[in-house]
Parts: structure tokens; sequence; C-alpha cells
């Protein structure tokens, strides 16, 4: 009776809280889910034998599931979002919890695949929470003070991880089941954020138009917007490079590099985050007072510099490797930081005053789109050439996607179409 008590007192207090605290809490959980999700890839080559391909069909779940994002966005229009969020989280979180039971690579596939297509409705949601509940100006401070807490407590959770599996046997099945407990409390904490619904907006019934609606909005959107259709096709330069990495790296630290859990959940986990919590809220106000164009031609190439000096770790030795290394995955940390701004919040300048769940979406299924093929280029790439000339490659995709940035802004002034993004025409 006491536990039943205790967890009532804690809803009424979030539910008295203020949205934007409650925003930061289910931040910082989500933190923790995506810092022991991360280790999944390593997971499938060290502990369950998994192949190449195995490798990429499991990075592939996370971008194409967000396709999906299109016909959840269309299906919250009009509803009152939080019964939504919490059955279809619900059933993802629960789906995860199977991992209890992991034995084969298949079943990984499966059950990360099933997670994010759930996971897939919270980036619209989230962006409408944002734009009811922030300022359009102060989106960026907002989205950096929330990262930074997830991030603090995310490279935490992943060096513990890396230190639990190092140690206990088939240590893995393990953490699936925490991911799904704090999942759950994390979505009970977000879904208690007030949202009101566009009441000239009716509900999309459930039917076959509810399939083919979406596609129509994003062609008409894009259609009447083609300063936004040109910065997501440059930003598709920045994720088809970003992707082509997913099923080299892992491969590239556990065979060519033989490191342990520890060392890469530090390397992948915990470095980048520690990074991130001092430069997201950095740049999450650099980020109010620029355009999302600048902000990306300047972290864009930056990336460039993660794939080189990875390169260089096989040839060196002891903590100079390991020093390296973590460096290689500090400038990650830097770069990544600039982008999760962008990548969580551009579409919130490019909408105004207009629905940002729908930008959002049409950003989040470019995702979807090029997860497709992405990351089979870069397994392709890497048994063709070898990891060294497929790293490479997406080092130059990340410089050429910071130039085309440039290139798409002046199109959209010598062509008249270059909207207000906020901070002037810019």
């Amino acid at each position: 009776m006491k536990h039943v008590l205790f967890y009532s007192l804690v809803l009424n207090r979030l539910d008295r809280s203020s949205a934007t605290m409650r925003y930061f809490i289910y931040t910082a959980m989500t933190g923790m889910v995506f810092s022991m999700v991360q280790f999944g890839e390593v997971i499938a080559r060290k502990s369950l034998g998994a192949s190449g391909l195995q490798i990429t069909l499991l990075t592939m779940s996370m971008p194409v599931a967000a396709i999906t994002s299109l016909w959840w966005g269309r299906l919250i229009e009009g509803r009152q979002q939080k019964y939504i969020l919490i059955f279809v989280g619900a059933a993802g979180y629960l789906i995860m919890s199977t991992g209890a039971f992991l034995n084969d690579i298949n079943h990984m596939i499966s059950m990360h695949l099933i997670f994010f297509l759930a996971f897939a409705l919270f980036g619209p949601a989230e962006n409408r929470i944002l734009q009811q509940h922030v300022a359009p100006d102060k989106a960026g401070k907002t989205f950096g003070n929330a990262s930074g807490y997830r991030m603090a407590v995310s490279a935490l959770v992943a060096a513990g991880t890396g230190y639990w599996l190092n140690h206990v046997e088939g240590g893995y099945r393990n953490i699936y089941p925490i991911v799904a407990l704090i999942g759950f409390v994390g979505l009970g904490i977000f879904a208690t954020i007030p949202i009101k619904s566009n009441k000239k907006l009716k509900p999309v019934p459930i039917n076959f138009g509810l399939i083919l609606g979406p596609v129509k909005d994003v062609i008409i959107l894009l259609k009447r917007r083609p300063d936004y259709l040109r910065f997501e096709l440059a930003f598709m330069l920045y994720g088809m490079a970003f992707m082509m990495t997913l099923p080299v790296v892992p491969l590239f630290l556990v065979d060519d590099l033989g490191l342990d859990y520890a060392t890469i959940g530090i390397a992948r986990g915990t470095i980048p985050q520690v990074v991130m919590i001092l430069a997201i809220p950095l740049l999450g106000r650099v980020f109010d007072r620029t355009t999302p164009h600048k902000m990306a031609a300047a972290v864009f190439p930056l990336l460039a510099l993660y794939p080189a000096v990875l390169l260089m770790t096989p040839s060196l030795e002891g903590w100079h490797q390991r020093v390296a290394l973590y460096f290689a995955f500090g400038l990650f940390g830097a770069a990544m930081s600039g982008v999760m701004v962008l990548w969580n919040v551009a579409s919130l300048r490019f909408s105004g005053k207009e629905d940002a769940g729908v930008y959002q979406s049409v950003h989040i299924a470019f995702t979807g789109f090029r997860g497709m093929f992405a990351p089979l280029l870069g397994l392709g790439s890497m048994h063709l050439l070898g990891k060294t000339t497929a790293l490479m490659i997406s080092a130059s995709l990340f410089i050429l996607a910071g130039v085309m940035m440039v290139v798409v802004r002046k199109i959209d002034y010598r062509r008249g179409e270059a909207t207000d993004l906020g901070v002037g025409n810019n």
C-alpha cells in the first residue's frame, strides 16, 4: 500500500510541474534507454556471432522504422495524442522486454525493428509539445538544456552497461528488461504533458486514405516549400554519410581493434555524451541566433574528422591508441551536438505557425528513405573496397554536405524562395 501511495504522490507532483520540467525528465530517461540500446550491434557481433549483413540490417531498423512517422503524425492530428502514445509506446517497450530471452540475431533484429516502429510516433508528438509550450526563439535553448540532462545520464549508463556486459556472462539479456522498465516510466511522464488538439482539424478516419494521405501531404508540402525540399536534400548527403558508417564502425572496433565491451561503451557512449553535455546547450543557443543552413555548413564538415582520426588507431598501440580512439569519438560528439540540434528543431524554424509535427514527419521520413539504402552502401563499399575506403567515402560526403548547404541557400535567394527562418533571411 505504501508504494502505491508513493507512486500516486509522484504522479500528482508531476501533474503539477511545468511541461518543460516533464520534458526534461522524459529526455533524460530516453537517454538512459538509448545508451543501452546502442550496444545492439556490438552485442550482435561479440555475443551472437552476427554477420556483416545481419549487423547492417540491425542498423537499418531505426531509420527504416522512422518513415512510419508520416502516418503517426497524421494519426494524431485532431486527436488527444496522450492515449495513442501510451498504447503504442507500451507495446514497443513490452517487445523490448523479450530481450530477457535473447538467443539469436533474428530475435534481436525483430525486437529492435518493432521497438523503433513504435518509437517513430514520438518525433511528431515531441515537436508538437515544443511548439505549444516553448517560444520559437527559445526552442534551441530548451532542447539544448534538456539534451544536457539526457547526455549526463547517458554517459554514466553507457559506461556502467559496458562494465556489466564485460563482467557478466550473458549480461546482455539483463539490460533489455531494464530498458523496458525505464521506458515505461518515461512514457508515463511524457504522456502527462498537456497538448491542445487543433479543433479546426478533424481526426483522420482510420482507412485506406490514412495510408495515401500523408504521402500526398509530403508531396504538397515539398512543392509549396521548395526551400525546405532543398534543405532536406542537402541534409540527405550528411545522412547518407552517417548511415554508411553504421555497419562499418562496429566491425572496425570489434574485429580490427579487438576492443571489449567496456572500452567500446566508453568510446561510443560516455565520451560523446560528455562532450555533448557541454556542446549541445551552447549550440542550442547558437541555433537561436543563426539559420539552419549556416549551422549545418559548419558542423557537417567537422564530422569528416571523426572517421579520419578513427582510421589512425590501428597504427597505434597501448594508451596512444586509446587516446586516439577517445579523441575520434570526442570529435564525433562535438559535431553531432550541432546535428542533433538541427535534426530535432530545424523543422520548427521552417514551420513557423504551421503544424511542426508535419514538417518533422517529413524530415524523419527522409531519414527512413536513406535508411533503406545507405547502410547497404556502407556494407557494399566495405566488402568491395575495405573498411578504410568505406570510412573515407563517408568523410568526403560529410564535407560535400556542408558545401551543399551553402549552395542550396544561395539557390533559395536566386529563385526568390528564401523564406524568413526566424533571424532574418540569412
